[in-house]
């Protein structure tokens, strides 16, 4: 006969499949000694007879399909989870269920000394619950204070239901588990009616230090720190318990456990200004981290209640989002001096750090020199002197590469230069100087792709590669002469048009208007993603989405996976996975799937941002207007276009060196096809030809560059920490703009990393609908129904909260910058402004307009 409960003092760590994560960690805890209140637990044997006897499995697995032919988007999950929890909680619980409950129930009340109105928490406790790998913190339901037979039963089912929630299927879904083989068990606890209570991390996921302890905590039960309503009082604890870091929360109204539940109160003021735990306390915290870490191997993330004096653990599991300790980032050597010494950073190396924003492999360096020469020669004829030596390369000892670019001069020459040259790019309209050029580089692609294919020996191969970007310069040389100073000079003209037409104020939005419902390359690339992404909400067979998804790769599979096209970046063809999250992203928001209806809008933006212009402007100026507005609307597109041919010369180039590079492999010249990158082109020759011995070298300049990489993800440009230039200071340290406010908010770090994104503002639910794809998520707090936001978010700001807040815990889950404990921060900020989220100093910078 199977058991539908169990006390928590016959559990143990092997008692998951029937436990759940939590039942089987306070059962271990129980187990080794640890003070852990009296409880019991309703198994997966239970839950698993419930969905049997009343048909529920078969009806939850024919409403998974249906979810599944919708695919997913947050109207469908939605759907979905109403109907099966519904029915979970509606259909009687078996009555040998029922039977077993009550008898453990009336069991605790025994042992606990108390009378059948004993108060219990009953929580939720899945099978793939608090795992090593995962967590699911929050995702299921908790009920405090419950009170009685019948008020137990139902609260049972309760989190049952659970199970089904939005997030808790959108978090399954992520972490790739089968939503049947998830069971859920229900812990039932005594409560501990607590003075105090909160989280501990036995190590610090902040910093990732295992030398020390986090602590939270607040006054009453430690549900307001748990779900993050309060802003609590945190204790940075080493590991022999001494406070090393103490920050006083607000901790402004505390939960409290009555008969009839629980019931929020004000903390008295005294009390909010007041440390809520003492030496006693955190002595006694300090102890049960060290045991419990000690006995499950592995920092614990774990709940805790202080009651007269002792310290209960409410329950523990594995601390998910920690890091091994992290290694030495030194790059630069004590004798390695700065390239560029000076101050201020020149107009060129502006433009680097914003064009070449992502750290480069040393085979990149071609590509940066080429780039830059082709940028230079395009204005060679406007006057301007390029410089002797136009990159300088510098490798350190450690083996990162520090780059030196060339200043370009100007000469006497530019007075009778410039125009010269700006009277005859004006001779003719941009498509009509773009037309050739597109020509010529679709003929260059044909003719590389066959000489690639014809070259098997390494060292033609190489010159092959050498050859080609000393070509693609040439090409890109002319491209940058089709763009030339004559749309920046029509772009000015039209902006003062504008402004004179519709103010200054109102200029910038008309502007945008017009701008819209431009065929460019950017918009036809995501009118196609978007129909490939309706093929999956309309529930059509994996055919049908595999012909659509390889003709959007036949089409734009040689753009760059992420940042600038390198011939060290992979493409969409060579990472497929990269669409696929975007199409997740469009799914999210259903309304980005009506094409038709989102070109329809802008079509309606753009003839009514022209009709406005058009109402401010003399006859004479309005025929300049259009004049202008066709050249800067015909600019963008040509812009977008030849952008997107360089980045498929660029991607052709990339399979050359691919190509190379498995040559080498099987000469065992290098280990792996994509150490090829790690060589200088100027060494690919001699590599090929087996005269340079380069293993030693690549090891050096891998280790060198993901520590730049490292760097780079902590919010240092690849320029500074290679010394190619010094750290530039800004003049904005927290000083008021005009308005009155700072440009710089101080909060409290809870997940590290540097990200800058457009503020949208949710106060609730009921305005998930604003935030898109990489928005900044700004909230007073963040709770579990909250979670699928955070793919979408680019970062996260909180006005309370506290390292152990769900905001917290979510956001290092999901990887992304998040700061808390910004007061009034939704009022301060407001939607579509633009702010730099530094996770790892705790700030928010205001980026202006």
């Amino acid at each position: 006969m199977l058991n539908y409960t169990k006390t928590l003092s016959e559990l143990n760590k092997h008692s998951l499949p029937e436990a759940g994560g939590k039942g089987a960690n306070l059962g271990e805890l129980i187990r080794v000694g640890l003070p852990v209140p009296p409880g019991f637990v309703v198994t997966t044997g239970a839950y698993h007879l419930h969905l049997e006897e009343s048909g529920l499995q078969e009806r939850i697995a024919k409403r998974l399909e249906d979810l599944q032919l919708q695919d997913i988007t947050a109207v469908t999950v939605a759907d979905a989870s109403r109907d099966i929890s519904s029915w979970i909680e509606e259909t009687p619980m078996p009555l040998q269920v029922q039977e077993a409950v009550i008898k453990a129930l009336e069991s605790l009340a025994i042992k606990t000394g108390s009378d059948a109105n004993i108060l219990v928490a009953v929580r939720s406790s899945a099978t793939a619950e608090d795992l090593p790998s995962a967590s699911f913190a929050g995702q299921h339901d908790t009920f405090l204070g419950i009170c009685g037979k019948e008020a137990v039963l139902k609260h049972v089912k309760k989190c049952w239901a659970s199970l089904w929630g939005a997030q808790a299927i959108c978090y399954r879904i992520s972490m790739g588990f089968e939503h049947l083989l998830v069971e859920l068990a229900v812990v039932v606890q005594a409560m501990i009616d607590s003075e105090v209570a909160g989280v501990m991390f036995t190590a610090n996921p902040v910093n990732q230090s295992k030398d020390e302890a986090l602590i939270s905590a607040g006054y009453g039960l430690g549900e307001t720190v748990v779900s993050g309503l309060i802003t609590p009082d945190t204790f940075i604890l080493t590991k022999d318990g001494r406070v090393k870091e103490k920050v006083l929360g607000s901790k402004d109204h505390k939960l409290i456990l009555t008969q009839e539940g629980t019931r929020s109160e004000k903390v008295p003021l005294s009390q909010q200004n007041s440390y809520c735990l003492g030496e006693n306390e955190l002595a006694q915290l300090a102890k049960l981290a060290q045991l419990v870490e000690k006995h499950f191997g592995i920092p614990q993330d774990t709940e805790w209640a202080c009651s007269k004096g002792n310290v209960y653990l409410l329950q523990a599991r594995p601390i998910t989002t920690l890091q091994s300790k992290p290694e030495d980032l030194r790059i630069l050597g004590p004798e390695d001096e700065i390239i560029y010494p000076k101050k201020k950073p020149s107009f060129v190396l502006q433009a680097a750090m914003e064009h070449f924003s992502e750290p480069l492999t040393p085979l990149d360096f071609a590509y940066f020199y080429h780039r830059y020469r082709a940028f230079y020669l395009s204005l060679q004829d406007t006057g301007l002197k390029i410089p002797k030596q136009l990159l300088r390369l510098v490798e350190r000892e450690s083996g990162c590469v520090a780059v030196g670019v060339g200043q370009p001069g100007v000469s006497l020459a530019i007075v009778w230069k410039a125009p010269a040259a700006l009277l005859t790019v004006r001779s003719e309209g941009i498509e009509e100087r773009w037309k050739p050029l597109a020509v010529e580089m679709n003929a260059w692609l044909k003719r590389m792709e066959a000489a690639a294919r014809n070259a098997d020996d390494g060292k033609n191969l190489a010159q092959l590669i050498e050859q080609a970007l000393t070509e693609f310069g040439d090409l890109l040389c002319r491209r940058f002469r089709v763009l030339s100073m004559s749309g920046w000079i029509s772009d000015f003209k039209l902006n003062r048009l504008v402004k004179k037409a519709v103010g200054k104020i109102k200029a910038a939005e008309v502007k945008d208007c017009l701008l819209r419902a431009l065929p460019f390359r950017t918009a036809l690339q995501n009118e196609a993603l978007t129909k490939v992404a309706q093929v999956v909400i309309k529930g059509k067979n994996k055919e049908h989405f595999h012909r659509e998804f390889n003709r959007f790769i036949s089409v734009y599979g040689d753009r760059p996976a992420s940042g600038l096209a390198l011939l060290g970046t992979p493409t969409w063809n060579e990472k497929p996975e990269v669409i696929q999250g975007l199409i997740d992203a469009l799914l999210s928001d259903p309304t980005l799937l009506n094409a038709e209806e989102n070109s329809e809008k802008q079509k309606a933006d753009y003839e009514a941002a022209k009709k406005r212009v058009e109402q401010g402007l003399s006859l004479g100026k309005y025929h300049k207007f259009e004049q202008l507005l066709e050249q800067a609307r015909n600019e963008i597109i040509v812009r977008e276009e030849s952008s997107f041919m360089l980045e498929k010369l660029t991607a052709c180039i990339r399979r050359m060196v691919l190509k190379l590079g498995g040559l080498l492999t099987a000469k065992a010249i290098i280990k792996e096809k994509d150490d090829v990158f790690y060589l200088f082109l100027d060494e690919l020759g001699s590599a090929a030809e087996g005269k340079l011995a380069v293993q030693e070298r690549i090891v050096k300049r891998k280790s060198a560059l993901t520590k730049v990489c490292a760097a780079h993800k902590r919010g240092v440009h690849w320029l500074v920490s290679t010394g190619s230039i010094p750290e530039f200071k800004p003049n904005n340290k927290a000083c008021p703009d005009k308005q009155g406010a700072l440009d710089e908010l101080k909060g409290l770090s809870v997940s590290s990393g540097v990200y800058e994104g457009t503020v949208c503002i949710v106060r609730g639910p009921q305005e998930f609908n604003k935030i898109k794809k990489g928005d900044i998520l700004v909230s007073t707090h963040t709770a579990p129904v909250w979670t699928p936001l955070f793919k979408v978010a680019g970062a996260v700001v909180t006005e309370i909260g506290s390292p152990t807040s769900h905001a917290a815990i979510v956001a290092r889950e999901y990887g992304i910058p998040a700061v808390v404990a910004i007061e009034n921060v939704t009022s301060i900020l407001k939607d579509g402004q633009r702010i730099l989220v530094d996770g790892t100093k705790g700030t928010i910078t205001l980026q202006g307009d």
